[in-house]
């Protein structure tokens, strides 16, 4: 009866995505490398950067896409 009883994950989206998504070709390719260089850009001094150039992307999402807990991780 019990067999296939799972959680149930709600479906998020993911806000790394959605920006990574709408940047030119260019933009994009130095946001990707940004998100993926957790070992030169903390979360919360991506935050802070992108902030100064008029893109908003919490710390929180950054944290979440990077640890694989945002919506385009989540099953």
């Amino acid at each position: 009866m019990l067999e296939d009883l799972k959680p149930r994950r709600n479906r998020y989206r993911c806000n790394v995505v959605e920006l990574g998504n709408s940047l030119d070709e260019t933009d994009a390719k130095i946001f990707w490398d940004a998100i993926s260089d957790s070992e030169n850009w903390s979360a919360h001094g991506l935050h802070q950067a992108l902030k100064e150039r008029g893109l908003s992307l919490s710390d929180k999402a950054i944290k979440k896409h990077r640890w694989n807990e945002c919506g385009c991780s989540v099953a």
